[in-house]
């Protein structure tokens, strides 16, 4: 029997009540850099103190509470050491998750979270007064941290993706949203003469042409401004399109996939990487990152059914559901051999 089970009822519901008690001091910590402080190995809480310019006392009861809870470790005399917890809490881990999620700009949108729920409104929009990736263009350190936040959280899936996919027949990628490119590079390296393009907005598609340069692709791989709620780049034989969907409406939804369509050839592909919702009482961090769309973008995690009704709604075939070992799913569709510029739908 799992230790949860051990715990009655109440227990098992105090510990999400008051999962802030948990979140918030992660939140300081990744502020502060504890993790990559602590990479040369343990400090006590005066050193620790000194390099983050806090106050000791302070920042002991918060180091204490995050190492009871196996995030961080106390030994003797104050000192402290990374656990594999904490080590995810390293710049280019989880930092820029634990950053994000725990903002003070996302804590506003979660203020109105239950107008949200009785309104069906974005919260986000509610407490900033404009949609989040407008938000975003106005705050460009928020952005970055966004953007991180989502790097990383894709490098997981990247592996994931390359090596259930074979792209073996696909000689020319559009990216589309792509952000810095990671993804693509990935794609990419494994398949050596394959070209692509990563397809963006203006503020984005500047540091992806240094990624591509960095990973020394710009002989394949080029970086293109694009806005997808107006016109996708042609030429390619295949496009990808990584936890895009989830970020918008469906009616939104069918605005992008209709512009993909008119993009593309007849018989040429479009592979959407996203979270599948399960039926059912199923865990699935799908059914939570569900709320958090609710509340920030106005968008949605999907269920099989309804992705097979977006992709109708916008003239596409589906030809498959690819599960990967991460909780995310490819989705393989086409835009069929009978190829029509008019759907009724764009």
């Amino acid at each position: 029997m799992k230790r949860n089970e051990l715990q009655p009822p109440a227990a098992q519901l105090m510990k999400y009540i008051v999962g802030r008690w948990i979140s918030k001091p992660i939140y300081v910590a990744a502020e502060l850099g504890i993790a990559d402080k602590l990479s040369d190995g343990p400090k006590s809480i005066d050193e620790l103190a000194q390099l983050t310019q806090t106050h000791a006392p302070t920042l002991f009861r918060v180091m204490r509470g995050l190492a009871s809870v196996g995030i961080f470790s106390e030994t003797e005399n104050k000192r402290f050491e990374l656990t594999p917890m904490a080590e995810c809490l390293k710049t280019g881990a989880l930092r820029s998750a634990a950053l994000l999620f725990n903002s003070h700009w996302s804590d506003k949108a979660w203020e109105y979270f239950l107008d949200s729920v009785k309104t069906g409104d974005t919260a986000f929009e509610k407490a900033h007064g404009m949609p989040v990736s407008d938000w975003l263009e106005k705050n460009p350190h928020a952005a970055e941290v966004f953007n991180e936040a989502n790097a990383t959280k894709a490098a997981n899936s990247h592996r994931a993706i390359v090596d259930v996919y074979d792209f073996s027949d696909i000689n020319k990628l559009t990216d589309v949203g792509g952000g810095l490119g990671v993804l693509m590079a990935e794609v990419l390296q494994a398949n050596p003469l394959m070209k692509g393009i990563v397809a963006d907005i203006p503020s984005v598609v500047q540091k992806a042409k240094k990624m591509i340069q960095d990973r020394g692709l710009e002989e394949r791989c080029e970086a293109v401004e694009c806005d997808f709620f107006d016109k996708i780049p042609g030429g390619s034989d295949a496009y990808l399109m990584s936890n895009i969907l989830h970020d918008w409406s469906d009616e939104q939804c069918i605005k992008i996939l209709g512009n993909c369509h008119k993009a593309m050839e007849c018989g040429s592909k479009l592979l959407i990487v996203e979270m599948v919702i399960p039926p059912g009482n199923e865990p699935s961090i799908a059914k939570l990152l569900d709320i958090e769309m609710l509340v920030t973008t106005g968008g949605r995690e999907r269920t099989e059914f309804e992705f097979k009704a977006l992709l109708e709604s916008s003239g596409f075939k589906l030809n498959r559901f690819i599960p990967t070992a991460e909780n995310i799913c490819i989705i393989e569709t086409s835009k069929g051999l009978i190829c029509s510029e008019a759907t009724g739908n764009y």
